[in-house]
C-alpha cells in the first residue's frame, strides 16, 4: 500500500489510534478516514511461539462457554492432557482444531529453542542465524508479523537477574557480534525481528519503576554496543521499563532520538515494553516513542499533545508513517509455500539441536566421558530426568517435541544400561547422572546463586560410597551458580542452561561421544555471589546504582584480582588443542593475528579461539584485557588449522566523558590468545598506535597529574616557568592538590611554553 498517501488522508485521531495498539498483541485492524488499516499480530517468541498469547487470541474468537481459569490450565498443560478436567479437554480439542486451521493445516506443536545464553555459548554466528530462521519460519506459520525478543540484547550484568538466561553475554563485543545474527535470521523469513529491552533491563527488581544511575561511559562501552549492532538490522526495537539517570526509557529523547536515530541511524519502529509508558503518551511520542502496547491504549493525550504543541505534527506523522510501513511489510505474513508438518518439525528440530549441541559447556571431565558402548548410567529418584527447557515468563514455550535424558540415553545404550536408583551398579562402575534444575522467571530475581542443599548433600554422600562409580553433574540452570566445592567431587560437570526441546538429545550425544562438546561460557561463574562485580549494587528500593561502572563481568574480576570458579570463555572438549606459530600485523586500520591450532587427540573437535587486547600503559583506567575477536574452528584429529582473527582499530577506543566521544590512546597494545578463557592467556605479540586521538596527545590538554609523572616534561615546564617569570611552585602545588586540572587551565597562554611543547612533541606513549 502507498503508506504516505494513506497517512495524508488520516485524521489526527486516526494517527493517534494507530500508535496505541488494538489488542494485547496486535496493532491496526480498524477503519480510518483513509480506509481500513490491516491488523498485524505481535507476539513473544525469542525461544518459540508463546501459547499464552496464541490461545488467548483464538479463545476470544472461538467461545465464551469456558472460564479464563480453564483456559489458563489448558494453555499450560496443552500437551499434558492427563492434567486437564473433562471440560478442559473439550476446550483443548476445540482450540486444537482452530490451531490446525490457523496454521494452514500444519498439525505440529511449536518448537522450543535455546535462549540467548545458550546461543551465546556456541560462539557461532551461523548457529544463531539458523535459530533465527527457524523462529521466523514458526512465526510465519502462526501469522505473527513481529516476533518479540529476537533478540534480548541486554548485557549479562548480575547473575541473580531473573531473565539472565535470555541475554547473550557479559561481554559487549561478543554480544554485538552474535545478537544481530538472530535479527538477520528472523528477518530473512519475512518476519520482523524485535531487539529488546532498550536499554539496561538488567534486573527484575522493581523493573517497572526502577531508576538506574549509570555513567555514560559504561552505557556507551558496555550496554549500548549490542543494541547499536542490532539496530542496523531489526525492524522493531522494544524500549525498557527502567529509567536511566532519572528518565524513563520510553520518554527519553536523548536515548531514542539523539542516540538511537541520529547517531545510529535507526529507521524502524520503537515499541514499548508492555505497559512501560508511565507518563503522558504525547510527550513520549515527542521523545521518540512510536508504538504503545498492550492495546488498546488511550490515544487521547497524543491528540491533545498535537493540538497544544507538545508534539509536533511532523513528529506524529513520522511515528505514524513508521508504524504504517511496518504493517505494510509484515501484516500479511504467510508460511513458506509447500511447508508441511514434517518439514516444519525437521527444520526446527535441526536448528534447536545444533544450538544445544554447540552451546552446552563441559566444565570438567577427568576421563569419565564419553561413555563407552558397554557403560551403564544410573539416575536417582531425587533428581529430574527431564531438563527445564525454558525460563518462565515471556520465554515459556509449551510443546510435545521433547524427550527426557533417560529416554535419549536408552535409545543409544539400550534399556538395560540406563538404570534407576541402582546404588550397587554405581559402586561397580556405572556413572551416576545428577541433573540440578533451578527455575528462573521474568518478574523476579533469584535470591542467590546457590544450588539445592539436597543436591550438595547427595553428591557428597555418593562420593563417599562410590567404589568404581563416576559422578556426572549436569547444571540445568539459568546462569552461574555456586557449587560449594562439589565440582572437585564430581568426575564430570556440564552446564546446559535451558537447552530447549533438543537439549536431552544433544546432551546424550555429547555424553556418548557422538558430539564433541564445543561450548564456552559467555559469563563468569564465581566461587561466591559476593565475588560478582555488581554484588554490592543490588537495589533495596527504587534506585539502582551501577557502581561497578565499566567493570562488569570478567572485567571486574580481573581488575580486582578475584579468580572465579569458571572464567569467561571457559569450555572443555574431548579433543586436546594447542596454539602455536602466531604472528600479528597492522594494516589499513585493521589489526590481525594469525595462528595455527593443532588437535593433538584422536577426536575431531571445534576450538573456540579467543583474541584479547590490553593497553600496556593506559592513561585512562580500563579493564586489564578485553575481548576483540574470536573464531570457532573445526580441527580434525591429529591435524592443524590456520586461523586468522582481525578487528578494526576503532575497537581500541574508550568513551571519554569529558570530550563526549570515543577516543583512542596512542602507545603499545598487547595481544593475547586463549582456548580456555580469559584466565588462561597466551602472549601473542604487540603493536603500536602512534596516531591516536588528538585530544589525548601529550600537551597542554594533559592533566597536571599526568605531566608530573614524566621527568622530561616536568623539567621542560620548569625551564618555561623560569623564562616567563612564573613561579614553578604554582605547578607543584597544583600537582599536589588538583592533579586532575588540565595544564591549559593553569597556563592560559600555553603557546608560550616552548620547552614543554617541544618535549611533548617528542613524547611517545608506553
Amino acid at each position: 500500500m502507498d503508506t504516505k498517501k494513506i497517512l495524508g488522508k488520516m485524521t489526527l485521531p486516526d494517527k493517534a489510534r494507530l500508535l496505541c495498539g488494538t489488542t494485547a498483541f496486535s496493532i491496526g485492524g480498524f477503519e480510518s478516514a483513509a480506509g481500513f488499516i490491516p491488523e498485524m499480530n505481535i507476539q513473544d517468541g525469542g525461544t518459540g511461539i508463546n501459547y499464552e498469547h496464541t490461545l488467548v487470541h483464538l479463545f476470544n474468537n472461538v467461545t465464551s462457554a469456558y472460564s479464563y481459569g480453564e483456559l489458563d490450565n489448558v494453555i499450560h498443560f496443552f500437551y499434558e492432557t492427563d492434567k486437564l478436567s473433562e471440560s478442559e479437554k473439550e476446550l483443548r480439542d476445540k482450540l486444537q482444531n482452530c490451531l490446525t486451521g490457523y496454521r494452514g493445516g500444519i498439525d505440529a506443536a511449536p518448537g522450543c529453542y535455546p535462549p540467548g545464553i545458550v546461543l551465546g555459548s556456541t560462539w557461532n554466528p551461523k548457529v544463531v542465524y539458523d535459530t533465527g530462521r527457524a523462529l521466523g519460519m514458526e512465526a510465519a506459520v502462526y501469522h505473527v508479523g513481529v516476533l518479540l525478543g529476537t533478540p534480548n540484547a541486554n548485557l549479562l550484568r548480575d547473575p541473580a537477574n531473573g531473565r539472565f538466561f535470555e541475554g547473550y553475554s557479559e561481554d559487549p563485543f561478543l554480544a554485538k557480534t552474535l545478537a544481530p545474527e538472530m535479527c538477520r535470521g528472523v528477518e530473512s523469513t519475512g518476519v520482523a525481528s524485535d531487539v529488546k529491552h532498550f536499554a539496561c533491563n538488567n534486573l527484575e527488581k522493581n523493573r517497572n519503576v526502577i531508576n538506574e544511575l549509570i555513567r555514560e561511559r559504561a552505557l556507551r562501552e558496555l550496554y549500548f554496543p549490542a543494541f547499536e549492532a542490532c539496530s542496523k538490522v531489526a525492524s522493531t526495537l522494544m524500549t525498557a521499563y527502567p529509567s536511566i539517570n532519572g528518565k524513563p526509557c520510553c520518554e527519553n529523547a536523548w536515548l531514542l532520538k539523539d542516540v538511537l536515530r541520529k547517531e545510529w541511524g535507526y529507521k524502524g519502529v520503537t515499541v514499548t515494553d508492555w505497559s512501560a509508558c508511565r507518563g503522558r503518551t504525547g510527550d513520549s511520542v515527542s521523545s521518540g516513542q512510536d508504538l504503545f502496547m498492550p492495546g488498546p491504549w488511550d490515544p487521547s493525550d497524543i491528540v491533545k499533545a498535537a493540538e497544544d504543541g507538545r508534539l509536533s505534527v511532523k513528529g506524529l506523522d513520522e511515528a505514524a508513517l513508521r508504524v504504517l510501513d511496518l504493517i505494510d511489510r509484515f501484516a500479511d505474513v504467510q508460511a513458506p509455500e509447500g511447508l508441511t508438518a514434517s518439514k516444519y518439525k525437521k527444520a526446527g528440530d535441526k536448528a534447536a539441536y545444533n544450538a544445544a549441541a554447540e552451546g552446552i559447556v563441559m566444565l570438567k571431565n577427568n576421563g569419565a566421558l564419553p561413555l563407552k558402548k558397554t557403560s551403564k548410567v544410573v539416575f536417582f529418584g531425587k533428581f529430574p530426568e527431564r531438563f527445564k527447557d525454558y525460563g518462565e515468563g515471556s520465554a515459556q514455550v509449551f510443546t510435545d517435541r521433547k524427550a527426557s535424558l533417560t529416554d535419549e540415553l536408552r535409545s543409544i545404550l539400550g534399556d538395560n544400561r540406563v538404570l534407576k536408583d541402582d546404588i550397587e551398579a554405581f559402586r561397580k562402575g556405572a556413572t551416576a547422572v545428577i541433573i540440578e534444575s533451578i527455575g528462573s522467571s521474568e518478574g523476579t530475581d533469584r535470591p542467590d546463586l546457590k544450588i539445592n542443599k539436597s543436591t550438595l548433600a547427595f553428591i557428597r554422600k555418593l562420593a563417599k560410597d562410590k567404589g568404581k562409580g563416576r559422578i556426572c553433574l549436569i547444571l540445568n540452570v539459568p546462569g552461574p551458580v555456586e557449587l560449594d566445592g562439589i565440582e572437585d567431587i564430581a568426575d564430570a560437570v556440564f552446564t546446559v542452561f535451558y537447552p530447549g526441546m533438543m537439549g536431552a538429545r544433544a546432551m546424550a550425544d555429547i555424553m556418548t561421544g557422538k558430539v564433541n562438546p564445543s561450548g564456552a561460557l559467555t559469563c563468569t561463574f564465581p566461587v561466591s555471589y559476593k565475588d560478582t562485580p555488581a554484588y554490592l549494587c543490588y537495589p533495596d528500593s527504587y534506585t539502582c546504582l551501577y557502581g561497578e561502572g565499566i567493570y562488569a563481568g570478567y572485567r571486574g574480576y580481573m581488575k580486582r584480582g578475584i579468580r572465579p570458579l569458571y572464567p569467561f570463555g571457559y569450555g572443555l572438549s574431548y579433543s586436546k588443542f594447542a596454539i602455536k606459530n602466531f604472528s600479528s600485523s597492522k594494516k589499513g586500520g585493521r589489526i590481525s593475528i594469525t595462528c595455527n591450532v593443532s588437535n593433538k587427540s584422536k577426536t575431531d573437535g571445534k576450538a573456540v579461539v579467543q583474541l584479547y587486547v590490553s593497553k600496556r600503559v593506559p592513561v585512562t583506567p580500563r579493564a586489564p584485557v578485553e575481548l576483540k575477536g574470536f573464531s570457532k574452528v573445526l580441527v580434525k584429529a591429529g591435524s592443524t588449522s590456520k586461523v586468522t582473527i582481525s578487528f578494526d582499530r576503532s575497537e581500541l577506543s574508550y568513551f571519554d566523558e569529558v570530550y563526549g566521544k570515543f577516543l583512542i590512546e596512542e602507545g603499545a597494545y598487547d595481544l593475547f590468545l586463549s582456548l580456555k578463557g580469559v584466565e588462561d592467556l597466551i602472549p601473542a605479540g604487540s603493536f603500536r598506535i602512534d596516531d591516536g586521538s588528538p585530544e589525548l596527545k601529550c600537551g597542554a590538554s594533559w592533566e597536571i597529574g599526568q605531566i608530573a609523572k614524566n621527568k622530561e616534561l616536568v623539567d621542560a615546564l620548569r625551564k618555561d616557568a623560569e623564562a616567563l617569570g612564573v613561579p614553578f611552585a604554582m605547578f607543584t602545588s597544583a600537582a599536589r592538590y588538583v592533579p586532575f586540572k588540565r595544564l591549559e587551565e593553569l597556563f592560559e597562554e600555553t603557546q608560550k611554553l616552548k620547552n614543554f611543547n617541544a618535549a611533548a612533541g617528542r613524547y611517545r606513549a608506553g
